[in-house]
């Protein structure tokens, strides 16, 4: 497939799923469509396009796989005082989906064991078959962590890293810290301290508490 027409093939695919995406609120730039919840986190769908290897690149079944001609679908809940202390740091005028604390493909959140990548093709069957997981199991998804209270609801108990979560305690510290519920996240924190196999991660907590303005832990 020449680049033009996967590109062409991503950008129909895209145009058809704005109206079905519009209905529940989501605004697009890009390859990307935000949607803001009433409790001010960012709900992010994004479309991915499989990379371009290099010429004589060896592909592995299972391991590393053609992809170009291909693209899946990426989600996200953005938090905002989370991006602020982790990772990437705060989005600016638009959020993608690298930005998230909570982060799924639309394959395993519609219940397959391994990532979904959909033929770039100008089809109609294609489409309805995204609008079909999206409107069953990617915004039902999405909708699971729509308020801070759902999202520490969600990961409430969970100590290591989750599928759609890394560091879920981390994440719920700052959403307590946040709200000025010290003790809980001073607990969380603690607790992160004493469960790592990194040696390094320790210090990244307690630094992590100090910005937090949590004192030492």
């Amino acid at each position: 497939m020449a680049s033009s027409d996967f590109v062409k093939a991503v950008d129909f695919i895209q145009r058809s799923l704005r109206p079905l995406l519009k209905e529940y609120g989501y605004k697009v730039r890009g390859r990307t469509f935000n949607r803001i919840t009433e409790d001010g986190l960012t709900q992010v769908i994004n479309l991915q396009m499989g990379a371009s290897d290099p010429p004589g690149t060896t592909y592995i079944p299972g391991l590393r796989e053609n992809l170009y001609g291909l693209f899946t679908i990426n989600l996200g809940v953005y938090i905002p005082e989370v991006a602020a202390l982790q990772g990437v740091g705060k989005a600016k005028a638009w959020v993608q989906d690298y930005h998230c604390a909570i982060r799924e493909r639309l394959g395993p959140a519609s219940g397959s064991e391994k990532d979904i990548w959909w033929h770039a093709q100008a089809d109609l069957a294609i489409v309805q078959d995204i609008q079909s997981c999206l409107v069953n199991f990617g915004i039902p998804f999405l909708e699971r962590f729509s308020t801070r209270d759902l999202v520490l609801a969600e990961l409430k108990g969970h100590g290591t890293n989750l599928p759609y979560c890394s560091v879920p305690r981390i994440v719920s510290a700052i959403i307590l810290a946040e709200r000025k519920e010290t003790d809980q996240a001073r607990a969380l924190l603690s607790a992160q301290t004493q469960e790592t196999h990194n040696p390094r991660h320790p210090e990244y907590v307690r630094d992590l508490a100090r910005r937090m303005g949590l004192g030492p832990i």
